[in-house]
């Protein structure tokens, strides 16, 4: 995993200039066929810009991670009260990805051959919560610390989506097992573990 910096300086949200106590972190999808995240750093980085604002991209075709926020800045992420407590990180999806009028993805082979990408970019989020667990840490197995968007609307912390899991399930992924891979992960790499 490679973090390459790409802090949104001219955005809103970096103006605003708000941090919070980083108690855990959420993990979203991008809900669009984009696989890198260029579009992203090139449109949000404007004054005028301010619908949203995450700490990080995962690039679909590389596996990079870019920063986008300081990891202790209040981002624009969830739509709810996550947004004052947890790191954001968006994952970019498959250029073939395709959604219904109900947002419900709608799987073709195309897809279904896209497995690739969806894997490199849980590698490199698997590899990114555990260095950012042990930077503030923070237990991946306690409750609470690492939840998806989906995660977070079910707990009343986000607004209502489904990702990342509406492109996991498809995959035979799940936050469950995600959680302990972020574990694990720790523990081979000797960071900071916890209990």
């Amino acid at each position: 995993m490679r973090i390459i910096p790409a802090i949104l300086e001219h955005s809103a949200c970096y103006q605003e200039g708000e941090t919070i106590q980083v108690q855990g972190i959420m993990l979203h999808s991008v809900g669009e066929p984009v696989i890198t995240p260029k579009i992203y750093l090139d449109s949000w980085n404007q004054p005028t810009f301010d619908r949203a604002c995450v700490h990080a991209f995962i690039d679909g075709l590389t596996g990079d991670v870019y920063q986008t926020l300081p990891w202790n800045h209040r981002a624009w992420h969830c739509g709810g009260k996550a947004n004052n407590t947890h790191i954001s990180v968006e994952m970019c999806e498959p250029d073939t990805v395709q959604y219904d009028t109900d947002f419900n993805v709608i799987v073709t082979d195309e897809l279904l051959q896209s497995k690739s990408v969806i894997l490199r970019t849980y590698q490199s989020a698997v590899e990114l919560f555990a260095y950012l667990c042990n930077t503030y840490h923070l237990d991946p197995l306690e409750d609470g610390v690492i939840i998806s968007h989906h995660e977070g609307h079910l707990r009343s912390l986000a607004s209502d989506h489904q990702d990342p899991e509406h492109l996991w399930n498809l995959f035979c992924l799940s936050m469950d097992q995600f959680r302990k891979d972020v574990h694990s992960c720790m523990i081979k790499k000797a960071y900071f573990t916890t209990k």
